[in-house]
C-alpha cells in the first residue's frame, strides 16, 4: 500500500474476487505470519484490516490493479507524515512516499536504519531480487512506491518515508 486506505478493514480494501489470500509478516505476534483466505465471498482469518506500516503479498488469478481510496496528506491538517517500527531481524514493509515519488534508491528510503539486505519480487519474472546497502545513487536496488520489501535489520529503528 503506498498509503493507509481511509476504510482498512481487509474486505473493503481487497474487493476482488479475484484476490484468494492475502499474508503479511508481523514480528511483533507470536508466529509472525497473518493471514486472510478467501470463503463464502469473504476474506477471513488473522489478518482482518490493511494498511500502511506492512507489506501484503496478494495472491490473484489474474493481473488486474486493485484500487483502494487513500486519503492525501493536505496542508493545516491533523495528519503526521508515516513512521513505521521496525525490530531487529526481518520485517515486511511498504514502499510509501509523501513526496510523489514513484521510486527512490533503497539507500535513501531506508536512511538512518542498520539494514544489511532487502529483497523485492519481480511478478514478471516470478523471482526475489536481493539488494545491498551500496554507496551509489543509481538505479539497482530501487524502491517502487506500492509495493512491498522485505528488509533485515541489525538492530530495531524506524522506517521515516
Amino acid at each position: 500500500m503506498p498509503g493507509t486506505p481511509a476504510d482498512t478493514a481487509i474486505n473493503s480494501v481487497i474487493t476482488s474476487t479475484q484476490v484468494d489470500t492475502v499474508v503479511t509478516y508481523d514480528p511483533t505476534v507470536p508466529g509472525g505470519w497473518l493471514t486472510a483466505v478467501r470463503a463464502d465471498g469473504v476474506l477471513s482469518g488473522t489478518l482482518a484490516t490493511v494498511d500502511a506500516q506492512r507489506g501484503y503479498w496478494v495472491q490473484t488469478s489474474n493481473d488486474d490493479p486493485i484500487k483502494v481510496d487513500i486519503p492525501g496528506y493536505s496542508a493545516g491538517s491533523q495528519q503526521l507524515p508515516p513512521a513505521i517500527a521496525l525490530v531487529k531481524g526481518w520485517n515486511l514493509v511498504p514502499a510509501v512516499s509523501i513526496e510523489g515519488a514513484s521510486s527512490m534508491d533503497a539507500d535513501i528510503y531506508f536512511t538512518g536504519l542498520s539494514w544489511t539486505r532487502g529483497y523485492g519480487f519481480n511478478t514478471s519474472t516470478d523471482s526475489f531480487a536481493s539488494f545491498i546497502p551500496d554507496t551509489d545513487d543509481d538505479a539497482e536496488g530501487n524502491i517502487v512506491v506500492g509495493k512491498g520489501y522485505w528488509v533485515f535489520l541489525t538492530k530495531a529503528g524506524d522506517l521515516v518515508p
